[in-house]
C-alpha cells in the first residue's frame, strides 16, 4: 500500500518539476542566452551561439505549450 502511494508521489513530483518549474527555467535560460549573444553579460563577450541556443530553448518551451494545448483540446472533443 505504501509503495503504490510513493509510486504515485514520485510521478506527480517529476511532472511538477518538469512542467511546473522546468519550462520557466528553460525560458529564463533562453533570455540569458539572448543577453549572451548581444554581449550584455558582464563577464562574457558577445557570442552568436547564444542566439542559436535561445532559439532551441524557446522552441522547446513553445512545443511544450502547444502539446499541452492540443491535449486539452483533444480531451474537450472526447478523443
Amino acid at each position: 500500500m505504501w509503495l503504490s502511494a510513493l509510486n504515485g508521489f514520485w510521478q506527480v513530483l517529476l511532472a511538477g518539476l518538469l512542467l511546473g518549474s522546468g519550462l520557466p527555467i528553460l525560458f529564463a535560460l533562453g533570455v540569458k542566452s539572448i543577453a549572451w549573444a548581444n554581449g550584455d553579460l558582464p563577464d562574457r563577450p558577445a557570442n552568436p551561439a547564444g542566439k542559436v541556443l535561445a532559439g532551441v530553448l524557446f522552441g522547446i518551451v513553445v512545443l511544450a505549450v502547444l502539446l499541452g494545448l492540443s491535449y486539452i483540446v483533444a480531451h474537450g472533443f472526447g478523443y
